[in-house]
């Protein structure tokens, strides 16, 4: 039985930001459960499905994202550059002229970050 609770340790990695938190006390409550002698098989197989079910519904967000096309504008230029700067920093300034793509490229940089 702990070989399956380090399993489902490993897998909440994999699950939704938004479960993770939640998944790993529930985690934590099966490990002192089993600790104490008091593990219910039901409990765990709980776990597993909500796991499971977070895990499907990344996996369907991910492959739901359209391609990224950058259009000729000033910020497409510079998107390496900018990807870099928000991976890096955890606040960003872009200047730019109006037209330059800053309000449609920022988001598709930062998805593409």
């Amino acid at each position: 039985m702990s070989d399956l609770l380090q399993q489902l340790a490993r897998q909440i990695a994999d699950c939704m930001s938004a479960d993770q938190h939640a998944c790993r006390s529930q985690l934590n409550r099966l490990k002192n459960d089993y600790r104490k002698g008091k593990l219910a098989p039901n409990k765990v197989q709980a776990l597993a499905d909500r796991v499971s079910r977070s895990i499907g519904r990344k996996q369907q967000r991910q492959a739901s994202v359209p391609a990224i096309n950058f259009p000729d504008l000033p910020v497409s230029g510079k998107k390496d550059e900018i990807a870099e700067l928000i991976k890096n920093n955890q606040v960003v300034i872009v200047c730019g002229e109006t037209g330059s793509g800053k309000t449609t490229q920022l988001p598709k940089i930062c998805l593409s970050v």
